[in-house]
């Protein structure tokens, strides 16, 4: 299993690719033995017991109860730290209130609880793993019922290229969950939200394997960077940003998007 799951990785991928794929294992190898990697193990650990919840170990992808046609698209199961999810935030300087959140391949919801924490308007996980899901549906309800005043949660189940984010702002985060094929599908679908009523779009991009997807496509651009992630920004064209407040004229646009996407 471990092979295919490895061929699964390298498929379709340039000599390039692959090289870099190597040294960033290489890299993720070593950073696992160093003093940093066991102090955030054991703070994944503490979050854990502060709340409750069962976040903190990993699954292979093979135990997960994928279906089989997107098995050799999808990733482990990893948790993000909060390092992860707190630096790139930072970097960018965004009012958390004034954007909706997105958890692609929330996983057990740990990032979901993060995102909550720092004060987003709303907060959702797409989660293409049943299993994956009804434990982070559980962290969900153990950590937010000592919480009550936390912005809405939801964990939607289904494939994250058939979902399309609904909000003014909107923030994707990503920890590396599928391969670029499905990326490609993603983008996609966050691009529609662009003429269907959303004016800005921001991604965090952790342990960015498959940046190129967002940095080869028009209408995006970098923001800042840290250590383990990148971000990249993508706003409403001019006429178009005044949609959320006139929801017939959105509905107009995802009638044109349809009729495009079936010729």
């Amino acid at each position: 299993m471990a092979l295919t799951s490895l061929m699964s990785r390298l498929r379709g991928r340039s000599v390039r690719e692959v090289a870099r794929l190597t040294l960033l294992n290489t890299r993720v190898a070593f950073r696992s033995l160093s003093k940093q990697e066991r102090a955030r193990r054991r703070a994944d650990r503490a979050f854990d017991r502060r709340w409750g919840t069962d976040t903190s170990s990993a699954l292979s992808v093979h135990a997960l109860g994928i279906d089989r046609a997107r098995l050799s698209h999808s990733r482990r199961y990893d948790p993000s730290s909060e390092e992860m999810f707190r630096k790139p935030l930072a970097a960018l300087k965004l009012k958390p209130e004034e954007f909706d959140f997105v958890d692609y391949g929330s996983g057990k919801g740990r990032v979901l609880m993060f995102a909550a924490l720092a004060g987003f308007k709303s907060v959702t996980g797409v989660e293409i793993s049943a299993r994956l899901s009804a434990i982070g549906r559980a962290n969900l309800d153990r950590f937010a019922a000592p919480n009550p005043n936390l912005p809405p949660l939801r964990i939607v189940e289904g494939d994250a290229a058939s979902f399309v984010p609904v909000g003014k702002q909107v923030l994707a985060y990503f920890y590396n969950p599928f391969d670029h094929i499905v990326f490609e599908e993603v983008r996609r679908q966050l691009e529609r939200c662009l003429v269907c009523g959303t004016e800005r779009l921001v991604v965090i991009y952790a342990n960015p394997e498959h940046a190129s997807v967002f940095e080869k496509a028009e209408g995006w651009v970098p923001g800042p960077t840290t250590p383990g992630a990148s971000t990249f920004i993508a706003i409403a064209p001019e006429g178009l940003r005044d949609e959320v407040d006139h929801p017939s004229r959105a509905a107009d646009n995802r009638r044109v998007l349809a009729s495009g996407a079936n010729q």
